[in-house]
């Protein structure tokens, strides 16, 4: 990493002033329930990841509790409950269906593969999602299909390409694409191509961590993909106070609100951006600290995103935040840690 220099000392008062401001407000410890919504944050004992939300309202975490992917279910007003043990597995993405059951991708490990959790908690693997490598991000179409990212094929010494899977409603598992433009390059000692994805009127997007890269692939009527496109290089986020550092930016989880435009956690800024579908420009909507006029948001190396659907919440993004950004940045800057944190889109999701 690059000396700090005053610019540097500059950017650690920032960060350390917006923490200490976060933690006057309540990072010590869960906020309580109260009439004013969900909680702006959430802090978490385990990594998380995935994040969903149903119809009523309710916010579904995956974490790694040991070598357990575990489940947790919060209600409109933030409280927790425990609703599945999913496997031994490292839990990744996650995705309600429009009938209110979710979905779940378990990644390197025994009980790997694709699982569907009815509201009790039945769990149900998804037919051939087992072969997946390494399953990463989950979203359905208009017909009801689930795509899965792989974010790479292959093993250690010989990894292969990443690619997207689709699971019809009554069939298995199969490979659905394969392309460079989904594939890693191993900055953090392995690939992380295919990782976020989103479907919006015939088109998923697909974000391509290693790459700073999102991908378009048209869904053609018969089912197959169209050409694979390079939609959306990103762009230095200019308001984080990682910007420079010599991390690409990376991008991770990917929503989409209901005019199509995208939004996307850039885990290696600490920063959540938007693209417009309309001219594919980057903006900045939530960053740790800042350099610039907006305002700071607890977010610590996030992950995951999905917009909020319950009364008052369908234009907050709720994220996931692996607590990374001290091992990011050698101690440099330091962020609030694990958790849950709830950041304004200015917009309404796509509805489920």
């Amino acid at each position: 990493m690059k000396a700090i220099g005053l610019s540097g000392l500059a950017r650690r008062g920032a960060v350390l002033f917006s923490v200490a401001l976060l933690a006057m407000v309540g990072l010590a410890g869960a906020p309580a329930a109260d009439d004013k919504g969900f909680p702006a944050w959430i802090p978490l004992s385990n990594v998380p990841s995935g994040v969903a939300v149903d119809k009523p309202g309710n916010v579904f975490v995956s974490v790694r509790e040991g070598t357990q992917g575990v489940i947790w279910k919060y209600t409109k007003e933030g409280t927790a409950s425990h609703f599945a043990d999913i496997g031994v597995a490292v839990v990744y993405g996650l995705a309600v269906s429009p009938n209110g059951d979710l979905y779940v991708a378990m990644a390197t490990g025994p009980d790997q593969g694709v699982y569907r959790v009815d509201r009790k908690g039945t769990l149900d693997l998804l037919p051939g999602t087992g072969q997946i490598v390494f399953p990463n991000g989950l979203a359905f179409d208009d017909r009801g299909n689930l795509y899965v990212t792989e974010s790479y094929s292959g093993s250690a010494g010989a990894y292969g390409s990443g690619g997207v899977w689709i699971v019809p409603p009554r069939g298995e598992a199969k490979v659905w694409v394969q392309d460079p433009k989904l594939t890693g390059i191993g900055i953090v000692g392995y690939p992380v191509g295919a990782n976020g994805i989103a479907y919006y009127h015939g088109d998923l997007f697909v974000t391509n961590t290693d790459k700073g890269l999102v991908v378009r692939i048209p869904v053609l009527k018969d089912g197959s993909a169209g050409p694979i496109e390079a939609w959306k290089t990103l762009v230095e986020v200019p308001e984080s106070l990682m910007a420079g550092f010599p991390t690409p930016v990376m991008p991770d989880g990917l929503a989409l609100d209901v005019h199509g435009n995208l939004y996307m956690t850039v885990i290696s800024r600490n920063a959540i951006i938007r693209v417009m579908a309309a001219d594919r420009s980057q903006h900045t909507v939530a960053v740790l600290g800042t350099l610039g006029p907006g305002p700071s948001f607890p977010l610590d190396s996030p992950a995951s995103l999905a917009f909020g659907t319950g009364a008052g919440e369908q234009q907050n993004l709720f994220v996931t935040n692996l607590g990374m950004t001290a091992a990011f940045t050698k101690g440099k800057i330091t962020g609030p840690g694990k958790g849950l944190t709830k950041v304004p889109a200015g917009s309404p999701g796509r509805p489920l």
